[in-house]
């Protein structure tokens, strides 16, 4: 995987075999991509208590119809989703999977053929919420942060949390998973690592990838197997019509 997001020259092909990971900015002109919600989409930016979150919302969609779209031909205001028993979003047809993440200004759009993905990104706050780890980390993630403090504490706890939110948005269960049942490594540094997974889930095989950077942010992915080609791009609207 590039340790940049990339500006296509056009839109790239996803074969079989390979995961795009894009990423957008949502601070843009809702009224561009409106259009292209679903009555259902709609109504839930409309439940948003802030224009400002109501506009990320809509643009983050928007952008994902659009991807959507273009990588199976099928116009984005026509795109049929639906959501599986853990209610994650899907195709109604087709083997395209995707997962969207959106925090602050920024969004990520993860896509793949035949296999799950998930992909998270955490605006970064300082000093970051740590009620959040005696609520959700596993005894060894807490222990890994005990020592730290400043900016070598906040690296850590957004690891944590990014690679654990991929995890769980690609196992597909998000919060009905049991955050603590499972370990992720708690060190920035290690850009691909492997899970120490629950029982249930001992005979998979997710790898968890930490994103070139973004600005303000820590972003990972979670893909189920190795050797997977990862992709990552910048999200142009011009390029889509958006």
């Amino acid at each position: 995987m590039s340790d940049i997001w990339a500006m296509p020259s056009g839109v790239p092909d996803l074969p079989p075999g390979q995961v795009h990971v894009w990423r957008l900015r949502t601070d843009r002109d809702p009224r561009l991509g409106a259009a292209l919600l679903s009555a259902e989409e709609r109504r839930r930016a409309d439940a948003f208590r802030t224009d400002l979150l109501r506009a990320r919302y809509v643009v983050a969609h928007a952008a994902l119809r659009l991807l959507l779209g273009r990588a199976i031909d099928i116009p984005a205001d026509r795109l049929r989703l639906r959501r599986n028993s853990w209610g994650k979003p899907e195709l109604a047809e087709g083997d395209l999977r995707f997962n969207l993440s959106h925090s602050g200004p920024w969004a990520l759009v993860a896509l793949a053929r035949g296999i799950e993905v998930g992909v998270d990104v955490e605006a970064v706050s300082h000093p970051p919420p740590m009620e959040v780890a005696g609520i959700a980390y596993s005894a060894v993630e807490r222990a890994a942060l005990a020592g730290l403090s400043g900016p070598a504490l906040a690296a850590a706890f957004y690891a944590i949390w990014t690679r654990k939110e991929a995890l769980s948005k690609g196992i597909s269960r998000g919060f009905s998973f049991d955050f603590t049942g499972f370990t992720v490594s708690a060190d920035p540094a290690e850009r691909t690592s492997r899970p120490v997974l629950p029982p249930d889930l001992a005979g998979t095989d997710w790898h968890l990838h930490d994103l070139p950077p973004v600005e303000g942010a820590t972003a990972a992915l979670a893909v189920p197997a190795a050797g997977l080609e990862i992709s990552t791009w910048c999200f142009e609207p011009g390029l889509w019509g958006l």
